[in-house]
Formats: structure tokens, sequence, C-alpha cells
């Protein structure tokens, strides 16, 4: 095996012929290859090594006793276990008008008989390089998957506990909107959720508000260089009942910055990290 196709070492073929001269030929082509190499005599024991062993590829005789390949590969094709499996047929060439059929049938090539070397392996090569792609690109598929499990597992229960603490919580993006805030704060300014939802924070203290203590609420430090304590009026919502009796709240605030690093590596320098936003924690002074 070339080094270019050292990587295709160890992937499984299985040779579906009832002459037991087709599958030497094809084993001694394809032996010096480092491929794992299955054989059956007829379609019925392909369909349950396949099933069995889920094999790389597949060479299948067109012409068989008992089941032919054209069926052999429809059964396969309808398993969802190795529908994936490539195919390709085995015929002679005086049989090139099956070819269509084998198409039609789900297979992905052909080889004629007698049988080329430098053929058999280009397309053996071109094929199984495809399938490992393809499980690569399931491998990956099958992760993300779990990692997006995962955040929406986070998220549930970060859900849950923003909601059942005793204390108001907001959360900024990168920019300082408000995207996320619970019902305790919320109602304690007068507003429903869908409200403050996109709302710039500044415009949720008193307008003299200096620039500074804007930044400290929209924070980016985190761990012990976060923001802790810092006192701010809060506007009351105008349209709401409590604005007759309060026009300020003053809370005090603890804002942490969110970055897409743990906090145990996140102050370290030199590495590349991306600011999420900030949780801001409050309280009645």
């Amino acid at each position: 095996m070339s080094e270019n196709n050292a990587d295709l070492k160890g992937m499984n073929i299985l040779i579906v012929d009832d002459v037991p001269n087709n599958i030497d030929v094809l084993r001694y082509m394809l032996g010096d290859n480092g491929f794992v190499i299955s054989v059956a005599p007829n379609g019925e024991t392909a369909l349950t090594l396949a099933g069995k062993n889920k094999p790389d590829l597949i060479f299948l005789d067109v012409m068989m006793p008992g089941i032919n390949g054209f069926e052999t590969c429809k059964r396969l094709k309808k398993d969802g276990e190795t529908a994936h499996i490539p195919v390709i047929f085995i015929t002679a060439r005086t049989e090139i008008e099956a070819v269509v059929e084998g198409f039609r049938a789900g297979g992905v090539d052909y080889i004629t008989k007698p049988f080329n070397q430098e053929e058999v392996l280009t397309r053996v090569t071109t094929h199984l390089k495809n399938q490992k792609l393809l499980h690569e690109q399931k491998k990956l598929n099958e992760r993300l998957q779990n990692q997006n499990d995962e955040l929406v597992e986070s998220k549930n229960q970060f859900n849950i506990i923003i909601e059942k603490t005793a204390d108001g919580i907001f959360r900024l993006d990168r920019e300082g909107k408000i995207v996320q805030a619970n019902h305790k704060f919320c109602s304690a300014l007068g507003y429903r959720e869908n409200q403050i939802s996109g709302m710039p924070v500044k415009e949720l203290v008193r307008p003299d508000t200096g620039s500074e203590a804007i930044q400290q609420l929209a924070t980016r430090r985190s761990r012990d260089r976060a923001t802790s304590g810092l006192e701010l009026n809060f506007c009351v919502n105008k349209n709401s009942p409590l604005y007759d009796d309060h026009k300020h709240f003053t809370m005090c605030v603890d804002s942490f910055g969110i970055w897409n690093l743990s906090n145990t590596v996140v102050m370290e320098k030199g590495v590349d990290k991306v600011f999420l936003g900030t949780i801001c924690i409050v309280k009645h002074s």
C-alpha cells in the first residue's frame, strides 16, 4: 500500500462470489494492501455477514445461485444498518448492459472480469477514501450533537437556577444589551421579561450615571477582578404601577465577565479568547 493510502489499512472488504477462483484473484490483488478481507459464496451469506461485520466496501457478483447480485444489493440498501456500504458489482465483459441495472439496484461502481489489478485498486481506494470521509463526518456530527445536547442541558439548568434564586439576575451580550433577565429582576422594576429583552443596560440606570459605572456594570473581568458591590440607581418602568411610588431603586450589583474559556484559563496571558457577555446579580441595597 502506498503512503498516500496508508490510512486505509485495516478497512474491511467483503467479496461475494460463487466462483472460488474469482475470490482468490481478488484476494491476491488486495491482500498486500493491508485490507481485511472476508468472503461469502452467495447473497444470503453476504446479507448475514454484512449485517454482522459492517464492511467498508462490498464486491458483489451479478450472477449467483439463489438471490442474484441485484436483489442482494437491493436488500442491503433497504436495511438501515448496511445501506451506507458502497457496493461494487463484479460482471463479465459480455454483461455490460447489466451495469445500468446494477446502478439502479444501488451499486456505486463495477469491475469486469478478467480483473485488472490497477483498475481494481484504483476503484477500491477511491470508494474507501469516500467511506472513510463519511465515517469521520458521522463521528464529527455525533460529537457536535453530543456537545449541543450538553449545551442545551446546561442552558436548562442555568434557566432553572436563575428563576429559582432569590436574587435578581440579568445577562448582557457583548454590546451591553440585555439578552436574559429573571422574573425577580424584571418585576422589581415593573417590566415584563419580553419588554426588557434587547434593551441597552444603560437605559435601565439613571441618566446621570457615569460611563465608568456602566463599564463596571457590563464588565469583562472575571474571578477576583470582577465587579463586586457596585451600587446603582435603576429606573422603574414609567408605564408600571410601581412608578407612582418609586422612580428609582438603588441596587447592589455583582458582575462577572463570561468568556469562551474556563475561569482557570481565561486569566492566562497569550490565550485566544472570545468575550461572550456579562452576568449580573442584583440585590436591593
